[in-house]
Formats: structure tokens, C-alpha cells, sequence
């Protein structure tokens, strides 16, 4: 009989906590909403391929190749491969546009003036003697040939690092591709008994690049989005719900009625855990199914492992929302705080980028998060497709940090009771 009056106490409150967040606009949004807002603007931003013919790095050139220059005492002006460089660049996936000369930031009209205004990417410039250079017309007095290399000069944004660490990749790895269409058509001119030699001279190493047979999906980069995006789906609807729960209860004077209403502590305590898991899960539920129905996200869905996974990195988020909510004098405080936790965690979680990248000190701190367990395993088990004995060392992080983290959030609870 007690039970069942326990059990009826602890899904009235849940019920009741969780209406009180859909009743919210507010709350509604931050906890279920924001996974969605944020899946879709980082799909239609990253998952998406642009127009064809057209790249969002856009790229000035400067060719001055076909300017008068004298070549063996001759004056030349031949800008045939200037030429072809530029029509090779604008059929490829950039966006290209012309300018006379680079000059300097502050004359209009000068590709130093565009890129100092972020109107273009990079600049290449193209030497007045480019066409003169790989022809070969340099020549010393006996009329043999004096080898002579062609300078590019390419200038990149330096306020935009990793902007210009991408556009720098993407330019040199199209220069790449040029010099190789120049080497076979410089082969092409060798003696016949020289080819060969010369094939092997100009282009030692081949590269095979193949991917491993880790998963029978081709993945898109969106794919490897969706499963970290659960991770900011604890901090974001776990965390920051938990952290409002005491708190608002506290602000609206309820929390001291509610206490000493013929309802044990720990009752209370429960219905809110599983409001807050509700949420999680809804917000989890939302998040992923925004990810199939608009980006058709091509993943492998093992539901128990990704069931379980969730529910155990929610009693880490919903542990430090417990201590945050208990700590906090009123609603603001615990909003206030929440924010200054979660918007640094979520770049520590590998949800936006590996943190293979990052410092080793961030490597260190990341690595010690529950959360970030939580998306290396849904990585694991959603892309790769592996099987739930490659991610039982997650797993058991996440349950050991989970009890943890949500014992201290019940002992912080405790000790609010005894400040009333």
C-alpha cells in the first residue's frame, strides 16, 4: 500500500514538474526546441553542398602574366598558361574574380583593398613571366634551355585562422592538381627514349588513398554530427533543466510548501529525475528525428545501447543541474550558472570537432567529461556500426560518473532541505 502511494506521489510530481516546462515558452524552447534549432542550422549550414560551379571560397587573382617583359633580350607578352591557370580555377570549385594588380588596403579597386574588407577569401597573384618560365623561352648563350621555376604568390586573411587555414588547403591542393596537368604535358615534348625517366623524375611516389572498411555507409559529414549533438542534448535539456528545478521552485515560494507537505524529500527527488529524464529523452527523440526526416542521415540505430547510453549521461547532467539548483538562492542564479558550466562543455565534448585537434591540456579536461564518453560511443555505435562490447568501457564511465555526480546532486539536495 505504501508503494503504491509512493509510486502515485512520485509520477503526480513528475507529471506536474513536467507541464510546468511545457506550460514554459522559455523552458520549452532551451530543453526541447534548441536541439532542433541547432541540428537544422548546422545541417542546411555544413550538411548541405552548395550551387554547382560555385564554392564559397572566393578567391581574387592578380594575372599578371601577358605583361611586357623582356625574355633573352626580347620583349614578350605571352599569358597562354596565365590563362589557362585562371580558366582552371573558376571550372573547379571556386569563386573567382579579377583584378589588375594586389596594392594596398586602402586604394578601392586593389585585391589587397577587397580581402582587407573580407569581399574575397585569399589572392593569388600570377608573375608577369609565368607562361615565359614554364615554356622553357629562358635560354643562356648556347640556345639550351635554363630551368627556371615560376613564383605564385598566394596572400590569405590572417584574422580568419582557421578560414584561412581551408582556403590556403584548398588553393595549394588546386595547384597541386595544375602542376600535374603541366607535368604530363611537359612529358608529352621529352624525347621518346626520355619519357619514361622523365615521367618517373617529375612524379616518384604514387599516394593510394582508400578508405577503411570500418562501416558499409557512406557517411556525410552531418552523419558524424548527429551522434555528438546528443551530448549537447544532456547539457543543454539535462543540465539546465535539473539546474532550474529546486531553483524555481525556491523563487516562487513553493519549494518550502512542497517540503513539508505530507510527501517524503526523496519522492519529491524522484519525480523530478524523471521529468528531467523525459525531457532528455524527448529532446534526444526530437534531435535525431530532425536529423533523419530533413537530412536523411544515413546511421546504424541500436536502440537498447543508445537507450542506455542516454539514460546514464543523463544522471551526470541531471546531478550537476541538482547541485547547481540547490546552490543557487533563487531561479536567476541557477540560470546564470548553468550557462557559465554548459557553453564551455560543449566545446570540450568532440560534439563540433575531435579533440585530437585541441590542446593537451583540453585533451585531458575533455576526456574526463561523461558527455564526451557519451558521444565517442554513440560515434562508435551509430557510424560505425560497432557492436556494444566496443563501447562497454563508455558505458561503464558513464554509470560510475553518472552514480557519482548524482549522489553528490542528492546529498547537495539534502543540504538545501536543512537551510529551510
Amino acid at each position: 500500500m505504501k508503494l503504491k502511494r509512493a509510486i502515485n506521489q512520485v509520477s503526480a510530481i513528475a507529471k506536474t514538474d513536467f507541464l510546468g516546462v511545457l506550460r514554459n515558452k522559455t523552458a520549452i524552447f532551451f530543453t526541447l526546441l534548441f536541439p532542433l534549432f541547432f541540428i537544422v542550422i548546422i545541417g542546411f549550414t555544413f550538411g548541405q553542398s552548395g550551387e554547382e560551379g560555385m564554392s564559397r571560397i572566393v578567391v581574387g587573382v592578380v594575372n599578371l602574366d601577358g605583361e611586357l617583359i623582356a625574355v633573352n633580350a626580347t620583349d614578350s607578352s605571352n599569358s597562354t598558361i596565365g590563362d589557362l591557370f585562371v580558366q582552371a580555377l573558376e571550372t573547379v570549385d571556386f569563386t573567382v574574380h579579377g583584378y589588375g594588380e594586389y596594392g594596398d588596403r586602402d586604394t578601392n579597386g586593389t585585391a589587397a583593398y577587397a580581402i582587407s574588407r573580407g569581399d574575397i577569401d585569399a589572392v593569388v597573384v600570377i608573375p608577369a613571366n609565368f607562361t615565359e618560365t614554364l615554356s622553357f623561352q629562358y635560354t643562356n648563350n648556347l640556345g639550351a634551355p635554363v630551368p627556371t621555376k615560376a613564383h605564385l604568390e598566394l596572400y590569405v586573411d590572417p584574422t580568419d585562422t582557421t578560414g584561412a587555414l581551408i582556403t590556403q588547403q584548398s588553393v595549394l591542393g588546386f595547384i597541386s592538381g595544375f602542376v600535374k596537368e603541366y607535368q604530363e604535358a611537359a612529358i608529352e615534348q621529352a624525347p621518346p627514349d626520355m619519357k619514361a625517366y622523365v615521367e618517373v623524375l617529375a612524379d616518384p611516389l604514387t599516394v593510394s588513398i582508400n578508405e577503411a572498411d570500418i562501416t558499409g555507409n557512406e557517411l556525410k559529414w552531418i552523419d558524424y554530427m548527429v551522434p555528438g549533438t546528443l551530448g549537447l542534448v544532456l547539457i543543454w535539456s539535462g543540465l539546465n533543466h535539473a539546474s532550474m528545478t529546486i531553483a524555481t521552485e525556491r523563487t516562487k515560494g513553493t519549494f518550502q510548501r512542497m517540503v513539508i507537505a505530507p510527501v517524503s524529500p526523496m519522492v519529491v527527488l524522484l519525480g523530478k529525475l524523471i521529468s528531467a529524464l523525459a525531457i532528455v529523452y524527448m529532446s534526444a527523440f526530437i534531435m535525431l528525428l530532425s536529423g533523419v526526416l530533413l537530412f536523411q542521415v544515413n546511421l546504424y540505430w541500436n536502440i537498447p545501447v543508445i537507450l542506455l547510453a542516454i539514460f546514464l549521461g543523463a544522471l551526470s547532467a541531471i546531478g550537476i543541474g541538482l547541485i547547481i539548483s540547490s546552490l543557487a538562492k533563487n531561479e536567476e542564479a541557477a540560470n546564470s550558472i548553468s550557462v557559465i558550466i554548459s557553453v564551455p562543455l560543449q566545446f570540450f565534448i568532440g560534439a563540433f570537432f575531435p579533440l585530437s585537434i585541441m590542446p593537451a591540456a583540453a585533451q585531458a579536461f575533455g576526456e574526463t567529461l561523461p558527455f564526451t564518453k557519451l558521444v565517442n560511443a554513440m560515434q562508435k555505435i551509430m557510424t560505425r556500426n560497432l557492436p556494444f562490447d566496443a563501447v562497454i568501457p563508455e558505458i561503464l564511465y558513464l554509470a560510475v560518473s553518472g552514480l557519482i555526480l548524482f549522489l553528490l546532486g542528492t546529498i547537495a539536495y539534502r543540504i538545501s532541505l536543512r537551510r529551510l
